[in-house]
């Protein structure tokens, strides 16, 4: 796809970028500039300002765009991935972000750390949520949010769209990998919010109704716990894989450089441990892609999406990114000393698989005890497959 290959032509500039991304905790103007002329951002976005690509090849591009530096890939999966949210909430939404930019940005903090209390004409919205990606860089944002009832209670979990000037941002990304992911904090004080801007319970029930109707965009009847699980993984992976070209290349030239190869490169253990982390990598991207394409050939028929291919795609997805940290696992020994120096691809990419397999979405244990409650005829209920 046009889109794909054009943000492969950007992952040299991004690797060479990749310890300034890091340095300075956030994506670099000109980087995003970058992104945004790609089309990337695009890709999920609805018509007529996106080009609603096929999941598959989105997150191919996020995969590719990984592979030059996870940061930059981690914090653009999310970008990019938010447009297809956007798009399930009433129209009036999409036109308030796209119609005075059609390259504005959105990102997302999911966590319920909100509260949204009803007022005439809307509600009213106060929260503190963690650590949203390339916030800085983006015009609105999703927010994770309770709506509160008259006695004070939650009545429901809501996704809020709100502009950038209803936000403080406060900087505490402080962590060991993703660190140019350029996360910040995010404080929102009795911002008003308009009834379209909102998704709950009533959102989904209308969405579903809508999604029934033969001329709406197959794009969005693919579900939102596969988009966003999948935007999790998927930069993970390509970190992975940019450890290893990168590996790979300087082993290559090490061997000829040795006349044949006598110095370094004769160690049986690094051998097996690249075959093993470059099959694992492989693996996962045959599932994960192999997955997308069937969940969206469901949505082109109009047909649900079938409970074992949903499990089976929360499988893959947690699977995939428990093989990202075993691959760069075994690459991080196979690499020996070099691998630990500062200077090196193969420690950024290791600190960053492993912080990003920390997040909430990469529970392995969780997604994979799903399906295999399933396989047993047994009962599953997880917001994670059902939504």
């Amino acid at each position: 796809m046009e889109i794909v290959e054009r943000v492969r032509a950007l992952v040299p500039t991004l690797r060479e970028r990749a310890s300034r991304t890091e340095s300075e905790r956030t994506i670099a103007d000109e980087t995003m500039a970058a992104l945004i002329d790609s089309g990337l951002f695009r890709m999920l976005q609805p018509r007529p300002w996106g080009t609603e690509s096929a999941p598959a090849d989105f997150f191919t591009a996020i995969r590719v765009l990984a592979s030059g530096c996870g940061s930059t890939g981690w914090a653009a999966s999310l970008i990019g991935a938010t447009p297809w949210h956007v798009a399930l909430l009433e129209p009036r939404a999409s036109h308030d972000v796209w119609d005075v930019d059609a390259d504005a940005l959105v990102t997302s903090s999911y966590a319920p750390m909100g509260r949204l209390v009803p007022i005439e004409g809307g509600y009213r919205l106060n929260g503190s949520w963690r650590s949203a990606p390339g916030v800085a860089h983006c015009q609105w944002i999703v927010l994770g949010s309770l709506l509160i009832g008259p006695a004070g209670d939650p009545l429901d979990y809501t996704a809020v769209l709100v502009p950038r000037e209803d936000l403080t941002l406060t900087d505490d990304w402080n962590v060991v990998g993703l660190r140019g992911a350029g996360c910040r904090d995010v404080v929102v004080r009795d911002a008003f919010v308009p009834l379209h801007r909102v998704y709950g319970s009533a959102g989904r029930t209308r969405i579903a109704g809508i999604q029934r109707q033969a001329d709406s965009p197959a794009l969005y009847r693919v579900p939102f716990a596969t988009i966003h699980s999948t935007a999790i993984t998927m930069p993970l992976l390509g970190a992975a894989e940019g450890a290893y070209d990168y590996h790979l290349a300087r082993m290559r030239d090490r061997s000829r450089l040795s006349h044949g190869g006598r110095k370094g490169t004769e160690d049986d253990f690094a051998h097996v441990a690249v075959a093993r982390g470059t099959a694992e990598i492989d693996a996962s991207v045959l599932q994960v892609d192999r997955d997308l394409r069937e969940q969206m050939d469901h949505a082109r028929r109009n047909e649900p999406i079938p409970m074992e291919l949903r499990l089976r795609s929360r499988r893959d997805q947690v699977r995939s990114t428990e093989r990202a940290v075993e691959a760069v696992d075994l690459l991080f020994k196979a690499a020996g000393g070099h691998a630990v120096r500062t200077s090196t691809p193969i420690q950024r990419a290791w600190r960053d698989v492993h912080t990003g397999a920390a997040h909430l979405v990469n529970d392995v244990d969780q997604g994979l005890s799903l399906y295999g409650r399933w396989a047993y005829g047994l009962g599953v209920d997880d917001s994670l497959i059902l939504v």
